[in-house]
């Protein structure tokens, strides 16, 4: 009779461990969650982390909210999330090209990302374009690039600030091809582009909804994509390669959710799964790809390795232009 109550006892423990297994990582969300975004209201980080904390809230009954800490190229709210507490109550929806290269532009960033952060998922991939204004004497990407060549130093370039990813990107794009342009840093893409519309500026890189709301005025040319295939937002505008360029040359960058170092891997993972069912909605899968963005979906494995191979790659470029923000 002992012998048949220690088997009992033994199969009611081995139906117990993969039940309190269930149950630890059911703990995420805790009653209140902040996904803080370093960036202002209505910048499209924002808008991605408001679909995905609504849909949240709603799924799980739990308060999630939206915490705007903008300033310093996204540096203040990151550095707010590496110290925040690793029970995941607090996430950060951040552009992943800035948390990898702001450490390499200034010299006091207070963290270092590999060690206060735990990738969760790239959320949406952002395809960067290159156009000019209506008024440059190129129509294509290999005429605008003829004619930089041409004239060393003399196309201004106008980026969203210096070290900026179109500051970045253009740079990355001009090694590439061998020719020499000059930047011309604004507080931001907005007033970048504005300038690129009125003349002062020949040329710029942005994202595709940028894009395709300013060539709808007729005010520039888009002339190619950094994707590797077309986007419908679009469509009629070239990949690099189809343009007659070198593959690569053109960055794409992410908005991705991240984590404190501290919080548990399982609890990543849990976090991951639950916000790739929510983008993978048909709603707001149809909303982002109407923003020209990609829906991504990343394990967090291959998000830390694309995040490392990234910072090689953009250290290689910030180095040799000797590009620094004070």
């Amino acid at each position: 009779m002992k012998s048949l109550s220690l088997t009992f006892c033994a199969v009611l423990a081995a139906f117990a461990a993969p039940a309190t297994a269930l149950a630890q990582a059911a703990d995420w969300p805790p009653a209140q969650v902040s996904i803080v975004v370093p960036y202002p209201p209505g910048s499209e980080p924002d808008a991605l982390a408001r679909d995905i904390s609504h849909t949240l809230s709603q799924k799980t009954g739990k308060t999630i909210v939206v915490e705007n800490r903008p300033g310093a190229n996204a540096i203040i709210g990151a550095s707010h999330v590496a110290r925040a507490p690793d029970d995941g109550s607090t996430l950060l929806m951040i552009d992943r090209l800035a948390l990898v290269t702001n450490p390499l532009l200034y010299g006091n960033v207070p963290y270092d990302w590999k060690t206060a952060f735990k990738p969760i998922t790239d959320i949406a991939e952002v395809q960067l374009y290159v156009a000019v204004n209506s008024k440059f004497p190129a129509d294509d990407y290999r005429g605008f690039i003829d004619h930089a060549r041409a004239n060393p130093g003399m196309v201004n370039v106008a980026t969203g600030g210096n070290g900026h990813v179109t500051h970045i990107g253009m740079e990355m794009l001009a090694r590439a091809e061998g020719v020499e342009f000059n930047y011309v840093p604004y507080k931001g893409i907005v007033p970048a582009m504005v300038d690129t519309l009125g003349g002062q500026a020949d040329a710029i890189m942005a994202g595709g909804m940028v894009m395709a709301t300013n060539r709808a005025n007729g005010g520039i040319k888009v002339l190619t994509t950094g994707g590797t295939v077309r986007h419908d937002l679009l469509s009629d505008v070239p990949t690099l390669e189809q343009a007659g360029g070198k593959p690569g040359s053109i960055p794409t960058t992410f908005f991705s959710l991240l984590a404190p170092a501290g919080v548990a891997d399982d609890t990543v993972q849990q976090i991951r799964d639950m916000v790739v069912e929510v983008i993978q909605e048909e709603r707001l899968r149809n909303a982002y790809e109407s923003r020209g963005l990609v829906i991504a979906g990343t394990q967090p494995a291959d998000m830390r390795a694309a995040m490392e191979k990234d910072e090689g790659r953009y250290r290689e470029v910030i180095e040799a232009a000797g590009i620094q923000v004070n």
